[in-house]
């Protein structure tokens, strides 16, 4: 997945959450978008500058990830290096999509 479709895929997730928060249909947290925060509309109903918090944490949260892999060149069998790369993404508490 490339970097912008997994940066949009982060910020629908959001604003779906954002909303559950609020009580607030994701629609509307989407039409507030404005570049890369959210626009003074929300402002008469006081959300605004939460919604703007969120986000930048919701941001940070996601760039903070960080996972030490284990060096390619040390496998004889790709598989064997899958297995470990995916030991490692677990044992750092990121959930992998599809797997419980």
């Amino acid at each position: 997945m490339d970097i912008t479709k997994s940066r949009e895929e982060s910020r629908k997730q959001f604003e779906y959450e954002a909303g559950k928060a609020l009580c607030l249909p994701t629609s509307i947290i989407e039409l507030a978008r404005k570049g890369d925060g959210y626009d003074h509309a929300f402002d008469s109903m006081n959300i605004m500058h939460p919604l703007n918090g969120w986000w930048h944490w919701w941001k940070l949260s996601r760039e903070s990830i960080e996972v030490e892999l284990p060096e390619p060149g040390h496998y004889d069998r790709t598989s064997q290096f899958a297995v470990d790369v995916y030991e490692a993404i677990s044992a750092a508490g990121i959930r992998i999509k599809g797997e419980s």
